[in-house]
């Protein structure tokens, strides 16, 4: 008779390595002066407060030499979401950097951040500003387009409803972490 023995096991060594990390796209900064720049402000025309920021900031933006170039975007289906991405395009082209807002609920963070990513695509410094209560899903809609380093501008929430002068005085305040986060200085 044979043997009750088990039979033998084979030990095959198998390699292992670590995936790549994912570090999506590139991110650009403007590593200089914004003096002679042209810097995109984008809204969509809905939000009161972020469009008075954006005129604070196109004050300063003057003040510091550069060119404000202000894009309303627009809506996003339709007829209308084709000019609008027309518009986005045409304005990503024009400017050295800019910044997308505001992303203030669940349908403006999506469109800001997209349009914040339209600049990084052409190698424009982007910024996407939202309001705190939409920075997670600012980051998770970044890194779904492939851009997970994309720079966010974290706004206090709610914004709108605040009296004028209060959102002056958060527009003074977001300035200069605005064109920090651009990689300019003034």
């Amino acid at each position: 008779m044979g043997s009750t023995s088990a039979p033998r096991r084979l030990r095959v060594r198998l390699p292992v390595a670590r995936p790549p990390l994912d570090v999506g796209a590139p991110s650009f900064t403007v590593d200089g002066p914004l003096r002679g720049r042209t810097v995109g402000l984008r809204h969509e025309g809905s939000w009161r407060s972020w469009m008075l920021i954006v005129d604070a900031w196109q004050r300063y933006l003057l003040d510091d030499g550069a060119r404000p170039d202000i894009l309303v975007a627009k809506g996003r289906v339709g007829d209308e979401g084709k000019r609008t991405r027309k518009d986005v395009d045409k304005w990503a082209k024009r400017v050295d950097c800019g910044v997308s807002g505001l992303g203030t609920c669940g349908s403006c963070t999506s469109n800001s951040v997209s349009d914040a990513v339209a600049l990084e695509k052409l190698r424009r410094p982007a910024v996407v500003a939202v309001c705190e209560e939409f920075e997670t899903h600012a980051r998770n809609m970044a890194s779904f387009l492939g851009h997970p380093s994309l720079k966010i501008l974290v706004l206090p929430y709610p914004l709108e409803g605040r009296p004028a002068d209060e959102l002056a005085g958060i527009a003074a305040e977001y300035y200069p972490k605005f064109v920090e986060l651009l990689g300019a200085t003034r």
